[in-house]
């Protein structure tokens, strides 16, 4: 039985780094991990989750190896005052439609496949400190699981008969 550490399968801290860099390089805004845990930065801040961590491209291609695979993101924005939050979620949208940002997140193995809607997300019967306004992002991934069970063919002879 192999350990959980030895799995060479795909690395999701990852994607908090590189969405961290790209919030803090190109707008100044801190990245939090949701449901972290920690004190809330001041102003501004992106809340980061991985609500939908793995969705099969082609759930009937059997393919276990370095496969392709899509991820649902949730970036929630938080402001004291609801059009600053409206105003930075719109700022990050596009951040993350520029082409120095795409070509920073294909280095990493992130195509954006799709941008979501941006909504309203705070709860109005509660009392919050800060409103919230994001969105969601669909992720293409690969992958880097490899089995290491497995006897890789590395070369073939043919026998030529009669």
């Amino acid at each position: 039985m192999t350990k959980l550490d030895e799995i060479n399968s795909f690395d999701y801290a990852k994607l908090n780094k590189v969405f961290s860099s790209i919030a803090m390089d190109h707008l100044g805004l801190v990245l939090t991990e949701a449901n972290g845990g920690g004190k809330q930065p001041e102003g501004t801040f992106i809340s980061f989750d991985i609500i939908s961590p793995y969705i099969p491209i082609d759930e009937y291609f059997d393919v276990t190896q370095e496969e392709a695979f899509e991820s649902v993101v949730s970036f929630t924005l938080f402001d004291i005052s609801k059009t600053n939050a409206l105003f930075a979620a719109q700022a990050l949208r596009k951040t993350l439609t520029q082409f120095d940002v795409d070509i920073q997140l294909r280095h990493q193995g992130i195509i954006i496949a799709e941008i979501m809607p941006t909504n309203v997300r705070s709860i109005p019967e509660q009392v919050f400190d800060k409103h919230m306004v994001g969105f969601d992002v669909r992720l293409r991934l690969q992958e880097t699981y490899t089995d290491d069970t497995i006897n890789i063919i590395d070369d073939v002879e043919i026998e030529k008969r009669g």
